[in-house]
């Protein structure tokens, strides 16, 4: 789900010290696999879900920097990655929270810090309102926003639209090379994966799986417009969150999918959510958008801010 703008120009390949994955790979079984991807061996590791579009390497860079002593593990999510993709009618975020019930019960972890960007935060919420007992704390990043009761707000449905339009695009084109992919997301950039930092390089190369006439990405598109409704239809609302009754962190980028958009959470609807739940702590990460906030420059940051809300 990234962007033309998501490459910080000022960090060229070379600059960045830690090249490929920084995964440890692991496997949820059951009637439908999941799989996800762990950093550190403690017994009670934060648990992170991904955006609508992407897989656990979204995560890279700020599982590279976590200061947390039992690490992170970060599932793909149902339809994405390396994990099993079941037919339309199987999404939804009921099932991705069951799905995380059973990712905790795989990793024998009770009460979890559950940390959730775009999406990922929706399911985080639901997850908290559905088990009270399984979540010891929540980190929205940039996600979450409590669904409109009445009519949403025409504008902001319109950013939302917008910035998921090419994101879905892509998921039922085929690319001849790698490269070719690239130039979808950098168009006439001529890119090579080592033009990229290469915790960028490799959330790419993840994304892509082999077929017949090139390269695809591994999202489900029915995953993704499934879980869109879902998103739209039960989300929580704001009277909603008043059931969720533990402690809350919000990480918010400073600007939308785009460079020079409005923040896809405003102050007026922090403010609301601080209204309805215990939101502990916030903050709003400066020079980001939606996507850029998971990346370097600015991951050493968002990182801190997850690491201080499990000691909090």
């Amino acid at each position: 789900m990234h962007q033309d703008h998501a490459i910080p120009a000022a960090l060229p390949y070379n600059a960045h010290p830690m090249n490929g994955s920084p995964w440890e790979s692991g496997n949820v079984p059951g009637e439908l696999e999941l799989a996800y991807g762990r950093v550190g061996e403690g017994a009670n590791p934060i648990l992170a879900l991904h955006g609508i579009t992407a897989q656990h390497h979204a995560f890279n860079a700020v599982a590279r920097h976590l200061a947390h002593p039992d690490g992170m593990v970060a599932l793909d999510l149902r339809g994405r990655g390396d994990s099993e993709k079941p037919p339309p009618d199987n999404y939804g975020m009921n099932a991705h929270v069951e799905d995380v019930i059973r990712t905790l019960d795989h990793l024998d972890i009770e009460r979890g810090l559950i940390c959730g960007h775009s999406m990922g935060a929706f399911v985080a919420l639901k997850l908290a309102l559905l088990h009270p007992d399984r979540v010891s704390a929540l980190v929205l990043l940039d996600g979450g926003w409590p669904r409109p009761e009445d009519e949403p707000d025409e504008a902001a449905a319109a950013a939302i639209n917008e910035g998921l339009e090419r994101a879905f695009r892509r998921l039922d084109m085929v690319f001849e090379t790698p490269e070719a992919y690239l130039n979808f997301w950098f168009p006439n950039q001529n890119l090579t994966y080592d033009d990229l930092p290469p915790d960028l390089a490799d959330y790419y190369r993840y994304d892509l799986q082999e077929v017949e006439g090139g390269y695809q990405p591994k999202a489900s598109i029915d995953a993704a417009r499934e879980d869109s409704d879902s998103v739209s239809s039960e989300a929580p609302t704001l009277e909603e969150m008043k059931g969720i009754s533990c402690p809350v962190a919000l990480v918010r980028a400073a600007e939308g999918f785009f460079p020079g958009t409005a923040p896809l959470i405003s102050d007026e609807t922090r403010d609301a959510m601080s209204g309805v739940l215990d939101l502990g702590s916030e903050t709003v990460v400066p020079g980001t958008t939606h996507y850029t906030m998971l990346f370097e420059p600015f991951a050493a940051e968002t990182a801190g801010f997850i690491s201080s809300a499990q000691r909090s």
